[in-house]
């Protein structure tokens, strides 16, 4: 028996028979984790020598650069201080004895401030009114002996005239004698000498009387002189004494008084200061010898208390700093002399200007950034001032610069870490 035969137009199947393509050999991971490390390496021990030349900066500080108002001052931290001020200086040397007063208070003109002992000067003024006594007494006989002297002239030339007048008397007699024939020519002669020897005598003596009262005046004068000169030190030490209490030159507040009891002091030693409380107040301030030839009177400052002005500047140069004083423009503001104040000296009026923070890399060859690296570029810098270089030349707002010291500065590039 024969099997049915198949339709007509019933599908083989051939065309589900297709080549299929070759299986792909895959590669493992770790392989290609292999050559990955591999290709990296290369490219390293590439750049290596590369990345060796240029110097790196481990610790790079950048500021980008900014426009803004370039202010041309210098910030300065001055001391309040008082316009009229008297200072207290010791007048003599001694030891503290007592202290009347304390630093702070109020005081009147001629108050008692401190009062001082000091025992030399009293051995001293005891000397000296010896002294005085002494002389006082020469000049009391030199006195006595010049009236005992000029006494004794007196009775001597008392004689003296009467011996001139009996010989007168005697040649007149002689001489009436002699005209009428009763003496000899050599008696008249006699007496005529004796009358010449005692008008002789008489004019010598008043003239020896006259130089010897002279020179005894005169050296009365002199001894006189002499205490009076004495009298004047004794009356100076009277008042130095009195000085050893020293008193309020004038009316106000103290202000750094440091006299202790049982310190000793000398002459000219700062024991303080009284303070005008209603004459204003003073700004003294420090500034660098430096900025010397650029201070002038009438800088303009400013301040937190309001607008002030440099009226001096004390040529005295201490430790490299020289000081200068300022005064406000308008009411003095109520500060306590002692008191601190900041306050900016203005060199120049502000301007518009590029302006960068300054620092040990801001120079006319500095670096700026280049995405990772530092390039080298020269540049024109203008005034520095209060942290702040201006920028004139060679760079635009937004770039950033090292401002921090670079390790090598002729190196033309520099990366950053």
């Amino acid at each position: 028996m024969s099997s049915p035969s198949a339709p007509p137009n019933a599908p083989s199947g051939a065309a589900m028979d297709r080549p299929l393509p070759a299986p792909r050999r895959r590669v493992p991971v770790a392989l290609r984790w292999a050559l990955a490390c591999l290709v990296a390496m290369g490219l390293g021990v590439a750049t290596w020598p590369l990345r060796e030349r240029v110097p790196a900066v481990r610790q790079a500080q950048l500021a980008p650069v900014v426009a803004g108002e370039f202010r041309d001052e210098l910030p300065l931290r001055a001391v309040v201080e008082p316009l009229r001020s008297v200072q207290l200086d010791a007048q003599e040397a001694g030891r503290v004895e007592a202290v009347l007063v304390r630093d702070g208070d109020t005081v009147a003109e001629g108050a008692p401030l401190f009062r001082l002992h000091s025992p030399e000067q009293e051995q001293l003024l005891m000397q000296r009114s010896a002294e005085v006594a002494q002389q006082l007494a020469n000049v009391s006989v030199q006195r006595s002996a010049l009236a005992s002297s000029l006494a004794q002239n007196r009775r001597e030339l008392a004689q003296l005239q009467a011996a001139q007048q009996q010989a007168e008397a005697e040649h007149q007699r002689q001489a009436r004698l002699a005209a009428d024939g009763f003496v000899a020519p050599a008696a008249l002669e006699h007496s005529q000498r004796q009358l010449a020897l005692a008008t002789t005598l008489l004019q010598q003596t008043r003239q020896d009387q006259h130089v010897e009262a002279q020179t005894r005046q005169q050296s009365l004068d002199e001894m006189a002189r002499a205490v009076q000169g004495l009298q004047r030190g004794l009356q100076l030490l009277a008042r130095s004494r009195e000085r050893l209490e020293q008193r309020a030159p004038m009316a106000g507040r103290l202000s750094g008084f440091t006299p202790q009891v049982g310190a000793s002091v000398r002459p000219g030693e700062r024991l303080g200061r009284i303070d005008d409380p209603d004459g204003g107040t003073q700004l003294l301030a420090e500034v660098d010898e430096f900025y010397l030839p650029r201070l002038q009177v009438g800088q303009a400052a400013t301040s937190a208390h309001g607008p002030l002005a440099l009226t001096q500047t004390l040529p005295q140069v201490q430790g490299g700093k020289a000081r200068v004083r300022l005064q406000w423009h308008a009411q003095t503001p109520s500060l306590r002399p002692g008191q601190a104040v900041e306050l900016r000296l203005q060199f120049s009026a502000p301007r518009p200007a590029l302006m960068l923070p300054d620092g040990p890399g801001v120079q006319p060859q500095l670096y700026v950034r280049h995405g990772d690296r530092l390039e080298r570029r020269a540049v024109q810098l203008g005034q520095r001032a209060a942290g702040r270089v201006e920028v004139l030349h060679g760079l635009q707002a937004g770039d950033e610069v090292l401002v921090s010291a670079p390790p090598n500065f002729d190196s033309p590039t520099l990366r950053l870490p």
